[in-house]
């Protein structure tokens, strides 16, 4: 069976023990900017030379026989022409604006320099304060070509250094443990050698001590041996 009694609800959490949003970049305005509205002016009164320099008299000397004999149609026409091309290439500039998102890219690229330009100021007026010298930077376009393409290259080169650094310490491992193998081969080899030695100067001392008639002995029984496995063969 239900009851009438009230649920204890759980105090709301006060808005200080929410975390904080993270501050988000300001709005890029849709509208165009400074750039890009001279970028759309720059390209207008391109388009409008481009028109102007195709007039009717220039038109016309392309086509002589129809403009001697059908003026005005050649003129219609002409107009036609003008107002088309001019529409197409309006267009197509507005097309490309928008598929490769100019307005907005510029509009940001005018809030990075105003921005820029405001630390600087505060920064000049900060050193001015407490007496300092503000040291200008050197704008990237009066730098040498060397510095530039060595700045972009930096990150590359630094990478391929890092790389070949590695690698040579890799080898150099490799090389101590090749030279570690050949130096205890050298030792085994010089110790073979002076067991070898050794068993000769053995050698030598028994053929020393025995006299010439010994050795006799020994060589007529050697001889003996020898003849016995002959014939036994």
């Amino acid at each position: 069976m239900a009851t009438d009694e009230p649920t204890a609800q759980a105090a709301p959490e006060p808005a200080s023990a929410r975390s904080p949003s993270p501050v988000s970049a300001p709005p890029v305005q849709a509208t165009p900017g400074p750039r890009a509205t001279a970028l759309q002016q720059l390209y207008g009164d391109a388009v409008t030379h481009i028109l102007k320099t195709c007039n009717y008299e220039n038109f016309a000397s392309c086509f002589p026989t129809p403009a001697r004999e059908a003026s005005q149609s050649l003129q219609q026409l002409h107009e036609e022409f003008t107002e088309r091309l001019g529409a197409s290439m309006r267009m197509n500039f507005d097309q490309i604006v928008e598929e490769r998102n100019v307005v907005p890219s510029l509009n940001e690229l005018d809030q990075l320099i105003e921005d820029a330009k405001r630390r600087k100021q505060k920064t000049v007026e900060a050193a001015a304060a407490e007496g300092k010298e503000v040291v200008q930077p050197m704008p990237p376009h009066t730098l040498p070509a060397q510095e530039l393409y060595l700045s972009h290259l930096s990150p590359s080169l630094s990478q391929q250094s890092e790389a070949l650094k590695q690698r040579q310490v890799a080898l150099q491992g490799e090389n101590a443990e090749v030279l570690q193998r050949v130096l205890q081969q050298r030792r085994e080899i010089e110790a073979l050698v002076q067991d070898l030695e050794n068993v000769v100067q053995d050698i030598n001392g028994s053929v020393t001590v025995l006299n010439p008639e010994e050795i006799d002995s020994i060589r007529h029984e050697a001889r003996t041996v020898d003849e016995e496995m002959r014939t036994a063969d």
